[in-house]
């Protein structure tokens, strides 16, 4: 089970609101991953989201490390947790995983602006 009252609602709204999307998945009660954009789109990526013990009242650990990603250069995993980072620190002490996830979605075409999909031709 989530570690405090808080995580174990936003566990239940999580829940509620992602059933039945393909691009949510809850790889445990505390841990759980968006795929912003369709596979095979070359600007889809994969966000992780832990939360520590202490969470909502201290930041989740934002991941952007999933294969999924490979091929994403590291600056640009960096800029979208950089990003998502800032809208943590405007939320924090409130439930906030449905949110990042939501802005990352509405700003996938900035967040992934300066990306070029890698080429097997050099």
């Amino acid at each position: 089970m989530a570690a405090n009252e808080d995580q174990e609602m936003e566990l239940e709204a999580l829940r509620s609101i992602y059933e039945g999307d393909d691009c949510f998945k809850e790889l445990g009660p505390t841990v759980f991953q968006y795929r912003v954009g369709d596979v095979g789109d070359l600007k889809a990526f994969l966000v992780e989201i832990a939360w520590p013990e202490s969470y909502p009242e201290t930041a989740p650990d934002i991941s952007m490390n999933a294969f999924f990603n490979n091929q994403i250069c590291q600056a640009v995993k960096q800029g979208i947790v950089n990003k998502l980072q800032e809208q943590v620190e405007a939320n924090l002490g409130t439930s906030m995983t449905y949110t990042l996830f939501e802005y990352a979605k509405d700003n996938k075409e900035e967040l992934m602006e300066h990306h070029q999909p890698f080429s097997n031709s050099t």
